[in-house]
């Protein structure tokens, strides 16, 4: 049975459904995100962002980058954003984490790095790292991401071509998935970011509901013995807490 997380917009109040698949009891996680009804306040920047994001809107199709496969293709900004309420969790989950390195990817146009970099404007630490190898999508980004705060370093690449000569020798506290939605792409992207992450790590993964791969997908992270805690929001987005084996 799911319970469920709600965000205040404006005068109404938005639920999520959480509906878990793993849960360690007396978890940070666990207790953190523990139901029935679960209240995520907006982040300061909430105005600022979406006004943000309505202008990029208004900027019409842009070319989908040619590592999709899809000739010609286009997306706007409200095809591939984030949600204001998920957008809020992301910036909530900042603050009450408080992580030092968060990756991304694919950033597209920034509207889910201006919340992750609103909560990391918040606590006044942190610093975001996201890749976006379609440099028209990664130009718009940049000046959004920039509206909001300077700590980010915006790579024009893909996460794995650049992620050891962005990153060194730093350790990732929460990782964003959401680039190319297959299951070859996420488990090996996953994978390198198990590899490289300080334990315990979140992970999220963005459209877990995108196709019946991207479903198997989501189960076989959940089975991970390293997983420790997972749950569904909207059972679209995926969230997961790895730790290290005991």
């Amino acid at each position: 049975m799911a319970n469920f997380a709600a965000v205040q917009v404006g005068q109404h109040m938005n639920q999520v459904g959480i509906r878990w698949e793993k849960k360690q009891p007396e978890s940070w996680l666990a207790e953190a995100i523990a139901g029935p009804e679960f209240h995520i306040p907006l982040p300061a920047d909430y105005l600022k962002i979406e006004k943000l994001a309505d202008h990029t809107e208004s900027l019409g199709q842009m070319p989908l980058w040619e590592g999709y496969g899809q000739t010609g293709a286009t997306r706007d900004c409200s095809s591939v954003r984030s949600s204001a309420v998920i957008g809020s969790m992301y910036a909530w989950l900042v603050r009450k984490w408080k992580p030092a390195v968060i990756v991304e990817f694919g950033t597209a146009f920034g509207i889910s790095g201006m919340y992750w970099l609103s909560g990391i404007k918040s606590e006044r630490k942190g610093q975001l790292f996201t890749f976006e190898p379609n440099q028209k999508w990664a130009q718009i980004a940049r000046n959004n991401l920039s509206a909001i705060d300077t700590r980010f370093i915006l790579t024009e690449g893909a996460f794995e071509d650049n992620v050891d000569s962005v990153l060194k020798d730093q350790k990732i506290d929460i990782a964003f998935i959401d680039a190319i939605h297959t299951s070859d792409f996420v488990l090996s992207q996953f994978q390198l970011v198990c590899d490289r992450s300080r334990r315990p790590a979140l992970v999220l993964f963005d459209d877990i509901d995108f196709s019946e791969d991207m479903l198997s997908c989501w189960a076989k992270v959940v089975a991970q013995p390293e997983v420790v805690n997972a749950f569904s929001v909207n059972q679209h987005m995926g969230v997961v807490e790895i730790k290290d084996l005991v």
